[in-house]
């Protein structure tokens, strides 16, 4: 049971995102709970066979640090010190995305950097490419022991000897 709507906000939109980056064809998964980003993207190898991820923090308010305002004003206890913040940019997250009018958009950190809210509403929007790689699990085949794959090669073989089928 989700007992708060904000928790309800944050999941939908992080659903959101992960599936616009698994429709373009990218592998996503969930970081860990006090990582300083929600999703991690395999983007697959690059040309020198090294393999390319990226980490996504995702926000339904834009911001370029971990607290709003840097988290002053928000003291940990009744006259306590304030709570910890950080840059995303110092943490190395690559995207910060957020949904608009139920469109995913994304910004690279060397387009956020240190930006306020208002200065990202203004920045140009990263494109996520698609994966032109991405192959279908139907294998064309050319020789007859290729030509079909091995359980239905066996499947036609017991039916043509007249074996019972287990």
């Amino acid at each position: 049971m989700i007992k708060n709507k904000s928790r309800q906000t944050a999941a939908l939109i992080t659903l959101k995102i992960q599936m616009d980056l698994t429709e373009k064809g990218w592998l996503v998964m969930r970081s860990e709970e006090e990582a300083p980003y929600d999703l991690i993207v395999d983007f697959g190898l690059d040309d020198s066979g090294q393999r390319k991820f990226a980490t996504v923090q995702v926000k339904k308010n834009l911001r370029t640090t971990s607290r709003p305002g840097g988290g002053k004003g928000e003291p940990v206890s009744a006259g306590g010190k304030n709570r910890n913040s950080y840059n995303y940019y110092d943490e190395d997250v690559t995207y910060l995305a957020t949904v608009v009018n139920d469109k995913v958009i994304y910004y690279h950190k060397d387009q956020y950097k240190y930006s306020t809210p208002s200065e990202l509403k203004k920045l140009n929007e990263a494109v996520i490419p698609i994966n032109e790689n991405m192959n279908s699990y139907r294998v064309t085949y050319s020789s007859r022991h290729e030509s079909t794959p091995d359980h239905e090669l066996l499947a036609k073989e017991i039916v043509e000897k007249n074996q019972p089928v287990y």
